[in-house]
């Protein structure tokens, strides 16, 4: 593919999707968006690349930026209660009562954040033998993903609870229809993180952890969890779309399209999101059992990955491999940043084959 050296002549090459602050009009802004989204993997790489180059951001950061600036001066209502770089910049992660769980005073530790914020590998690095793990996500049509002899060895909680007092949840698809939301959706996750609470004072021979984005749905008072471990991300909604993006690009393209099509109704519930995040790191922000960390593989992270596009772009393959053999050997890196970066760069290599 012919290199350009200026954003002008990228902007001309019909293959490419890339966002600029020349766009006047929403309408507009959401079709380039739209055809970016549709490009193949290798179209999207050279897009980020050159948006990048001349831009100072990939397309997805520009999406967000020029939408907020088109809200802002089309709309003399709006109030954007947030700064623009509010979609981009993360906040350190939050630990409430980090001793206290490591010694197993607490036994119990809840994991918010946005989706793709990286709660999972957060939890990753806790875990141990003696921890066990759930992913709130996995109450929803159990019965589809687990028998309940797997559900026991997932996990003795996940388990006690669908064998018991949360049975009537163990459903799948095809019984899903028959079942009111407010008696199902609306239930589950509040039920069994009382019955977690519960299980947990009665196991203390076990540490457990639980994340997912329906605590901070589901709970509009932090306080319910004051007693407990929390463990808040701080990566920012836009980070965190991009990471459950490109995870999911390896995945079949039906889910893919689905992510895409939430996509956009997951930003416009950004705001509200963001506000009952707030609301717990205000509340345990200020308490002296907090500290605040800064998410250190941050800008290593996206440093890598636009590295890996540029080296994509200019067809070498040895600064891939390169990126890759230095993320294997970098001991400061978290196993989360590695795995990304390793599998980006194998990824890429993979695409210079076809």
């Amino acid at each position: 593919m012919e290199k350009y050296t200026d954003l002008e002549q990228a902007l001309h090459d019909p293959s490419l999707a890339i966002i600029t602050g020349n766009i006047t009009t929403l309408n507009e802004l959401d079709k380039v968006f739209v055809k970016y989204n549709a490009l193949p993997k290798k179209q999207k790489r050279f897009s980020n690349y050159y948006s990048n180059e001349f831009l100072g951001h990939i397309v997805p950061e520009m999406y967000f930026i020029v939408k907020d600036k088109l809200k802002a001066e089309n709309d003399i209502f709006y109030d954007l209660p947030l700064p623009n770089e509010k979609y981009v910049v993360s906040e350190p992660d939050l630990y409430y009562r980090e001793n206290s769980f490591n010694s197993g005073e607490t036994n119990i530790c809840f994991i918010l954040g946005h989706s793709g914020s990286g709660k999972s590998m957060m939890a990753r690095t806790l875990e141990g033998d003696d921890i066990d793990h759930i992913e709130l996500d996995d109450l929803l049509l159990t019965k589809d993903h687990f028998t309940m002899d797997k559900l026991k060895d997932y996990s003795d909680m996940f388990y006690s609870f669908f064998n018991g007092e949360g049975a009537k949840y163990y459903i799948g698809v095809a019984e899903r229809d028959s079942i009111p939301k407010e008696d199902y959706e609306d239930k589950v996750f509040v039920d069994f993180v009382y019955f977690a609470m519960e299980y947990a004072r009665h196991h203390r021979e076990k540490k457990y952890i639980i994340d997912g984005i329906w605590i901070y749905l589901y709970f509009d008072d932090p306080s319910v969890f004051e007693d407990y471990a929390v463990f808040i991300k701080g990566t920012s909604f836009l980070k965190s779309k991009i990471r459950v993006m490109k995870r999911e690009r390896q995945r079949d393209k039906d889910a893919l399209q689905d992510r895409k099509q939430m996509f956009g109704r997951e930003a416009r519930n950004y705001l509200l999101d963001e506000d009952k995040i707030d609301n717990y790191r205000r509340f345990f922000g200020n308490s002296p059992d907090t500290v605040f960390r800064e998410e250190k593989d941050e800008n290593s992270i996206v440093n890598e990955l636009n590295s890996i596009d540029k080296f994509f772009v200019n067809d070498d393959a040895n600064g891939i491999i390169e990126i890759m053999d230095r993320a294997k050997a970098n001991t400061k890196l978290s196993n989360w940043t590695k795995q990304l970066i390793i599998h980006e760069c194998k990824t890429a290599l993979l695409e210079m084959r076809i």
